[in-house]
């Protein structure tokens, strides 16, 4: 006991001091990386970094989110469809992001997940073929919405600027996107770090809308405040000329293309199983309340007329109209933002996972973090592809189709895991209840129905001990000689033994041919 007791703590110590070493070793380390002149300190950081769930997932989702259409087409909207329609149309645009936020939530759950968002989940249940496509597809659907985002914003800023040539909104947009870039490639420390900054001012300008809904009007411009009439006139839906509710739809649900954004940094996170649902949840719940308020205000102070035809209606409204333009620029550049630090990192992991051998050189990685600079390269050559070929009214419904697309694809998988988890599950919980051993007291078989016998007669089946099987078994499977007319069933088997012989033995090939055919060959 002496010398165990001696052992342990020999035992102890040399934990205890290795123990001290390593924070000895990390209290040297960071003095060391403190006291570095700022000269000598990296602008392109690459060190490796992990976040949460609000300063990651939840800020990707609402930054996201938080796009466009908030600030420009939600009055249209409302203009159309009324303020019932309006909540019913935002409601199910919502649900059907939601459903797909609890698939994929889903298939993490059952599937061990790694790097890639989108691409992973699908990959992972139907295979690297069709998880490539879809990867594919939502990458090109990305660098589309990337385009939209960045068009929008240089034609506000054409529109300030007095200046309505298309290339300078093109030149805008060529500039806004090299400088989205420059940011991407300095590391996802920085851009989160951005982000963090951006959804602050956005939440200022979503203030300043409220605020100034019940501090001033502008009856010129529409904004005549609240009344009954005005509320009774904008609660039903009165479409213009060629428009109806899909397609009211289809320019709205670009608004949801934001809530994959949590998945498609799950290798940069702490704990992807609880930041992702968590995070996810919280920002659909969010943006799916400030949208209602969006849309509720904008039907109980603005006529319809200014609401279909003034897209910036809501600027009229707001307190300071500086904050919500500095809101609409941030969505705007924010959302590329987002665009732009997710589809290079799916593409990645197709690259990497060899599902098109000739996207091989796209999946290196410079720094502990990786960061897919080739990647990042590629998909902003293809965003500014689209800036100079298309506008927002052209891109918009291409947006909404492919992540349409994108979203059933995700719903599927978790409805084919699903299946099949349980379809695996059942086996196991048979295979466990036939592993327990009988108790050798206990009979064979308990409680079991009445059922037919041999004989026609309904028996009812008592609690069968094992000499009760062998007696069945017995009455079953009786001896040959016990059976009457054994002796014929002998000789007829004899016969078929002997005939199957002579047909083994070899014949001419004259012989066969007048066998098979009834010829009679000379």
């Amino acid at each position: 006991r002496g010398a165990g007791a001696a052992a342990a703590a020999m035992l102890g110590t040399r934990s205890e001091g290795y123990v001290q070493d390593l924070f000895h070793e990390e209290a040297q380390q960071v003095p060391q990386t403190q006291t570095k002149p700022w000269w000598k300190i990296q602008l392109f950081v690459w060190e490796p970094v992990l976040f949460g769930t609000w300063d990651g997932v939840f800020t990707s989702c609402m930054i996201n989110i938080f796009g466009v259409v908030l600030f420009l087409r939600t009055g249209w909207l409302v203009g159309n469809t009324g303020i019932l329609m309006g909540m019913f149309l935002v409601s199910f645009v919502v649900l059907v992001a939601l459903v797909t936020v609890l698939s994929g939530i889903g298939v993490c759950e059952r599937c061990s997940i790694g790097s890639g968002g989108v691409y992973s989940m699908i990959s992972t249940v139907l295979g690297g073929q069709v998880g490539g496509t879809i990867g594919l597809l939502y990458i090109f659907g990305q660098c589309v919405a990337g385009a939209m985002y960045v068009t929008g914003f240089a034609e506000s800023i054409a529109d300030v600027l007095g200046l309505s040539n298309i290339w300078t909104v093109r030149g805008i947009s060529l500039a806004v996107l090299l400088g989205l870039l420059g940011i991407n490639l300095a590391g996802v420390k920085w851009i989160i770090r951005l982000q963090l900054l951006l959804l602050f001012l956005l939440a200022v300008s979503t203030l300043d809308f409220v605020i100034g809904s019940f501090t001033h009007l502008d009856p010129e411009h529409g904004f005549v405040g609240y009344s009954e009439e005005l509320m009774s006139n904008n609660t039903l839906p009165d479409y213009s000329r060629g428009e109806s509710f899909f397609t009211v739809f289809g320019v709205f649900f670009p608004a949801a293309t934001g809530v994959m954004a949590g998945f498609n940094m799950s290798g940069d996170l702490q704990k992807p199983a609880t930041n992702i649902p968590l995070g996810s949840l919280a920002a659909i719940g969010t943006s799916w309340f400030l949208y209602m308020v969006f849309v509720f205000l904008l039907g109980a102070v603005c006529t319809r007329q200014s609401l279909r035809y003034d897209f910036m209606i809501a600027e009229k409204v707001s307190l300071v109209g500086f904050l919500f333009l500095l809101g609409l620029y941030i969505s705007s550049l924010a959302s590329c933002m987002g665009g732009l630090y997710g589809a290079p990192r799916i593409l990645q992991c197709i690259a990497q996972e060899n599902v098109i051998p000739m996207f091989a050189f796209l999946g290196r990685g410079r720094g502990p973090n990786k960061t897919p600079v080739a990647a990042i390269c590629l998909t902003s050559l293809i965003t500014m592809a689209f800036v100079f070929i298309g506008q927002v009214n052209v891109l918009a419904p291409i947006v909404t189709i492919i992540f349409m697309l994108t979203y059933i694809a995700v719903d599927y998988s978790y409805f084919s895991v699903s299946l099949t988890y349980n379809i695996l599950q059942k086996p196991e919980k048979m295979q466990m209840e036939n592993l327990r051993p009988a108790h050798p007291s206990q009979p064979l078989i308990l409680n079991k129905p009445s059922a037919y016998r041999s004989d026609g007669i309904i028996h009812s089946r008592s609690n069968g001990t094992l000499l009760e099987f062998t007696r069945d078994m017995d009455q079953l499977f009786k001896p040959f000689h016990n059976e009457p007319g054994t002796c014929e069933m002998k000789d007829a088997a004899e016969n078929l033994t002997q005939k199957a012989k002579q047909r083994r033995l070899k014949k001419p090939a004259k012989q066969t041919l007048q066998d098979s055919f009834l010829l009679e060959l000379e």
